[in-house]
C-alpha cells in the first residue's frame, strides 16, 4: 500500500498536472493566436491586383506624381499619391496613400484592414527629360483581430 501511494504521489499526480496544464496552455494560445492581428506586405504598380482575404482585393489604380522632376525649374515642391480599390462583399472602396500630400495620410484603416504606405520606388522624381518611370509601391497590410 505504501509503495502504491508513493507511485501516485510522485509519478501518477505530477503527470496529470503537466497534462493539465499543457492542455490549458495550447487551448490559451490557439485562441490568442486566432485574436492576433496579421500583417502581408505586397509590392504593387499600377494595374495590378492582390487578393488580401477571400473576399477582400486591393488593386493599384494609378499613382499621381505632381513632384518637380530633377533639372526643373518648380514653384512648389510637388507629391506622389497612390490611388488604390478596395474591392470587397459589399463593393468597392477607393483609398488614397501619400506620405506627402497635403492632408493625405500614409496609412488608412477601412473596416478590419489597415493599409500602411512601407515604401516607393522610385523614391526621388526622374529628371525632366526622362520618360514616366515605372511605379511600385510597397503596402502592409494588416487584418485586425476578429470579435467574438
Amino acid at each position: 500500500m505504501h509503495y502504491r501511494n508513493h507511485l501516485l504521489q510522485t509519478i501518477f499526480w505530477p503527470l496529470m498536472l503537466c497534462l493539465a496544464l499543457a492542455g490549458c496552455g495550447a487551448a490559451s494560445s490557439s485562441g490568442e493566436a486566432h485574436n492576433t492581428p496579421r500583417s502581408v506586405t505586397h509590392v504593387l504598380s499600377p494595374g495590378e491586383q492582390v487578393a488580401i482575404t477571400a473576399t477582400d482585393t486591393l488593386k493599384l489604380d494609378r499613382v499621381n506624381d505632381s513632384r518637380c522632376r530633377a533639372g526643373a525649374v518648380c514653384v512648389w515642391k510637388g507629391y506622389v499619391s497612390y490611388s488604390f480599390t478596395l474591392l470587397h462583399s459589399a463593393g468597392a472602396t477607393d483609398l488614397v496613400l501619400s506620405d506627402s500630400m497635403p492632408n493625405g495620410a500614409s496609412s488608412i484603416t477601412i473596416n478590419h484592414l489597415t493599409f500602411t504606405l512601407l515604401d516607393v520606388d522610385p523614391a526621388t522624381p526622374p529628371p525632366v527629360d526622362a520618360p514616366l518611370p515605372v511605379y511600385r509601391v510597397k503596402v502592409k497590410i494588416t487584418q485586425g483581430a476578429l470579435k467574438h
